[in-house]
C-alpha cells in the first residue's frame, strides 16, 4: 500500500511539472503573438553611395516586399518595369545605366540577391544592403 502511495506522488509530481511547464510555453506564445499584433517588422537597410559612404536606417514596416518598404520610407525613387519596381536613385542619388553604367546592387548579408527589390520578401530582423555600382566588362 505504501508503495502504490509513493508511486501516486511521484506521478502527480511529473503531472505538476507538465502542467506548469505548458503554461510557461503558452504564456511565452501570447506574449510573442501581442508583440507583433500590428503586423509590423522592422528591417535594416545599409546604403553605400557613389562615394562609398555608408548610411544605415531601420525601417518598420508592414510590407511584404523590399520595393514596398523602401518606398514607404521614402528612400527610393523609380519606376514600375515588367520585371518589378527599377530603383533609379536612393536617398536622391541617381544611378543612371544609360551614361554612367551605374545601378544600384542589392544584397542581403552581404550576399548579392537574384531578385529584384519587387519580389525580394522581407523579414523581421532582416539586414539589406544597396550599393551604388558601376557595371564593368
Amino acid at each position: 500500500m505504501r508503495r502504490l502511495s509513493k508511486l501516486t506522488r511521484i506521478s502527480a509530481l511529473v503531472l505538476l511539472i507538465a502542467v506548469v511547464a505548458t503554461l510557461f510555453v503558452s504564456c511565452g506564445k501570447k506574449e510573442e503573438d501581442k508583440s507583433n499584433e500590428s503586423g509590423k517588422i522592422t528591417i535594416t537597410v545599409e546604403v553605400i553611395n557613389k562615394a562609398g559612404e555608408k548610411s544605415e536606417k531601420k525601417i518598420t514596416t508592414a510590407a511584404d516586399n523590399l520595393a514596398d518598404a523602401l518606398k514607404e520610407a521614402g528612400m527610393v525613387d523609380g519606376y514600375d518595369s515588367d520585371y518589378g519596381f527599377a530603383i533609379t536613385a536612393v536617398n536622391g542619388e541617381v544611378a543612371d545605366f544609360n551614361t554612367e553604367g551605374a545601378y544600384w546592387a542589392l544584397s542581403k548579408g552581404g550576399e548579392y540577391l537574384m531578385t529584384g527589390a519587387s519580389s525580394t520578401p522581407i523579414a523581421d530582423g532582416d539586414h539589406f544592403e544597396i550599393t551604388y555600382t558601376v557595371y564593368s566588362e
